[in-house]
């Protein structure tokens, strides 16, 4: 297997050099270049005409980048203006159903930093291997459970989504859509059990990582 080249993003110090020293350590894997922000890194990135980088490990939180941001909309970004490098999100969030939407755009893995350190090296090696790397706790499976769920929601109950994510409370979602608040909140219910979400911030967040609207 020939070497992959990896470039990292993180807006921390500590974490970069962690990183440089844990995957410097790893046989098959060269660290081309480290960066501070998403602006250097995709700066470093149009200049790769050749399509040198294999890998890109990045933060998935850089909110100090007003350019090109973080999150959702930065990771889409790569992965649209990118395609052939393998990406990986190195993340603090847990909330399940974010994870199994940076999947769902086609990341190669999500490491989680609360786990162990070690978990990176499992996950570049895994990458190398041509599969995609699912954190301890999240599988095929579930991804495949989640977007069978996404695609369960009702027409009438994405209507009521829609309207939620836009911040209307119940009263209004019911008057707008000429149904009782009872139906409605019925509705909203469905689609949180369908989803697995167990709260109105919860969902909030769903709709906005999920990026459905």
């Amino acid at each position: 297997m020939n070497s992959s080249r990896v470039v990292i993003a993180d807006d921390h110090p500590t974490v970069l050099f962690a990183l440089n020293n844990l995957i410097g350590q790893e046989e098959g894997l060269h660290i081309a270049a480290n960066f501070k922000s998403s602006t250097e890194l995709i700066r470093y990135l149009r200049d790769d005409h050749d399509n040198q980088v294999d890998i890109i490990i990045t933060d998935f939180t850089m909110p100090d980048d007003s350019l090109y941001g973080d999150g959702v909309r930065y990771v889409r970004y790569l992965m649209r203006n990118f395609p052939g490098r393998r990406i990986v999100v190195f993340s603090e969030c847990i909330n399940p159903s974010l994870i199994f939407s940076l999947y769902d755009y086609g990341v190669a893995a999500v490491v989680l930093k609360h786990h162990e350190l070690n978990e990176m090296s499992v996950a570049l090696q895994c990458i190398r291997a041509g599969d995609v790397y699912y954190p301890p706790g999240v599988n095929r499976d579930d991804l495949r459970m989640f977007n069978k769920n996404v695609h369960s929601i009702s027409p009438r109950e994405l209507e009521v989504l829609r309207q939620f994510a836009r911040g209307a409370p119940l009263k209004k979602i019911a008057a707008d859509l000429n149904r009782s608040i009872k139906t409605v909140s019925t509705q909203k219910r469905s689609v949180m059990r369908k989803l697995d979400i167990a709260t109105d911030q919860l969902l909030m967040e769903f709709c906005l990582n999920a990026n459905l609207f």
